[in-house]
């Protein structure tokens, strides 16, 4: 007859063994994701980096090849974009037909997602590890040829390659565990037939098994804090880039408020006047005021937004929006359609509500007098989705089809408003697009997950 101490003895092994086995395969899968979204994040610095240079890349390869190339490689090179440039020929295989200084140390082509992009003129970035080599390739498609021919910059990432090789070093730790734990459940049931072990070997197990539980909570935290590291620095590059993207617009702006007031400080000083002596400090003041409104709005864009979330009701946030806006568009019908029970998410609710406010306002600039806004909200399983329709002109045939930074169709617009709320959402995990409405007007879509950004 089985001794019931040895029974419960062997069941309870057996389950920390199986207990321990799903706390390394969850600890891995966590290590993958976060891995996942590092190298994203990477590949979108880098290829944000590359757009703020593209017209000067574009303006170099406007001339003769393989002169072009060459010129086009300085750019890059001085600029900090690549450590290697090089030309590829998609149609051939991606053959190799121009490197500076010398090609890249892994082999990548690009795939169907990578190509679509390219062929509809946009970039593409990956992150690509070959060995020991970790390198970000952010590809280009050379205007005006039509043969699928290539600009691929290739830098490298050692923060990540860092990360990935230490991933790499507890992956094959945590394979090591979780065989040696196979191992011993394979022979639990043979040494429950032996002896019950004497106390002394209980009392190493038990020790064996906080020994465990120690590395593995250690090894979570340094995990955890490497984690928020990388991707704290990955932000900071961020807005560094954003920053750089922002410096044309800043300088055109700067520029042409400088010149309103150089002009009038001339005027001045030559004692030639005007009839009204006051127009000309009314000018400068009003100058001056525009030139702070732009650095204010620069500075709101760039800078890195620090979220406290917390429970926010859309059917609230929505209508309060709607109406502030409004007031500088009574001649603008609006209707809200789905906001009449509650639709809670957890978000930043200030920093949203400016988002919404920077769409509606778009909206109900667009429809004008006459015109009506349509906001419908619709809650879906673990996601809110909220349509802005308005029936204005709808979008110009030169829109690049996405949101970008001083892009605009009104006069005197800074194009900062959408790239904001675009900003706050992606913070949220959410997203936000624009796109045409029947049968006229422009829809901007915004889709928000009820539980926030998953982290």
């Amino acid at each position: 007859m089985a001794d019931p101490r040895r029974t419960s003895l062997r069941l309870g092994v057996a389950l920390t063994f199986v207990v321990v086995g799903l706390l390394q395969v969850l600890s891995l899968l966590q290590g993958v994701r976060s891995v996942r979204r590092l190298r994203a994040r990477v590949a979108l610095a880098a290829e944000q980096r590359v757009e703020v240079a593209r017209p000067q890349l574009l303006a170099a390869l406007a001339g003769g090849e393989p002169a072009a190339w060459d010129s086009a490689a300085t750019v890059a090179l001085t600029h900090g974009l690549a450590s290697e440039v090089e030309v590829l020929d998609l149609a051939a295989g991606g053959s190799v037909l121009f490197s500076r200084p010398t090609a890249a140390p892994v082999v990548h082509r690009p795939g169907a997602a990578e190509r679509r992009l390219l062929e509809g003129g946009r970039a593409a970035a990956v992150v690509v590890q070959q060995g020991e080599a970790v390198r970000t390739l952010v590809y280009l498609p050379l205007p005006g040829r039509g043969d699928g021919s290539v600009l691929r910059l290739a830098s490298p990432a050692p923060d990540l390659q860092d990360e990935l090789r230490e991933r790499q070093q507890v992956f094959l730790g945590h394979l090591a565990l979780l065989g040696a734990l196979a191992v011993a459940l394979v022979l639990l049931p043979r040494e429950a037939d032996s002896p019950p072990p004497p106390t002394s070997a209980l009392d190493a197990y038990e020790e064996a098994m906080e020994r465990l539980r120690d590395q593995g909570e250690e090894m979570t935290t340094h995990h955890e804090a490497e984690r928020r590291r990388m991707e704290e620095t990955i932000l900071e590059k961020d807005a560094l880039a954003r920053a750089g993207e922002l410096t044309a617009g800043i300088v055109h702006e700067v520029r042409n408020g400088l010149g309103t007031i150089m002009g009038y400080a001339r005027m001045l000083e030559r004692a030639a006047l005007p009839e009204d002596p006051t127009a000309a400090a009314s000018a400068i003041r009003a100058e001056c005021e525009t030139l702070e409104t732009v650095v204010r709005r620069f500075s709101d864009f760039v800078k890195l937004e620090r979220m406290q979330p917390g429970e926010t009701d859309l059917a609230r946030l929505i209508p309060r929006v709607v109406a502030r806006e409004q007031r500088g568009h009574e001649k603008v019908r609006t209707r809200l359609v789905g906001l009449g029970a509650p639709l809670l998410l957890r978000a930043d609710e200030e920093l949203l509500e400016r988002a919404f406010e920077n769409v509606v306002r778009n909206a109900l600039e667009a429809a004008g007098a006459g015109g009506t806004v349509e906001v419908t909200a619709v809650a879906e399983e673990g996601r809110v989705e909220v349509r802005i329709d308005d029936d204005g002109p709808g979008l110009p045939p030169d829109h690049p089809g996405e949101i970008r930074p001083f892009y605009t169709t009104r006069p005197g617009g800074l194009g900062l408003g959408l790239p904001l709320a675009r900003k706050i959402v992606l913070l949220h995990g959410g997203t936000l697009t624009l796109g045409a409405r029947a049968p006229r007007g422009v829809r901007a879509v915004i889709g928000l997950p009820v539980n926030g950004l998953d982290t």
